[in-house]
């Protein structure tokens, strides 16, 4: 036999739940400073998404702390990843001035020995 939940009490259930895990708290007061925010941000979802992050995982925290080391990382790996692609941008110029004297030294070459026959 299957037990029947009805829709009233699973919003009941649920709404337990949000307020016994903390949910209804941090969005109330995500809600609340944005009200008495002077400056209203263009995009009000950032503002309550950042405002969650930032009291799910404070300054000083092992995540955010982690998350820092990986922005200066992600940094560090765009400056080298554009200088290595300007190195290739180099050795593609040297390799086209490589090909381009190969070729005039064959051509020279050939007509060498065309005189020599």
């Amino acid at each position: 036999m299957s037990f029947y939940q009805s829709p009233e009490s699973k919003k009941e259930e649920f709404r337990k739940y949000l307020e016994k895990s903390g949910a209804i708290d941090s969005l109330t007061s995500a809600l609340v400073n944005l009200y008495e925010e002077p400056q209203k941000p263009p995009e009000s979802t950032d503002y309550i998404q950042k405002h969650l992050g930032d009291s799910m995982h404070p300054p000083g925290s092992a995540i955010m702390e982690e998350h820092r080391q990986q922005l200066k990382e992600k940094e560090a790996l765009k400056k080298e990843n554009k200088k290595l692609k300007q190195k290739v941008n180099e050795m593609a110029k040297v390799i086209d001035t490589l090909k381009a004297n190969l070729a005039h030294l064959r051509a020279q070459a050939r007509k060498a020995k065309q005189e020599q026959n």
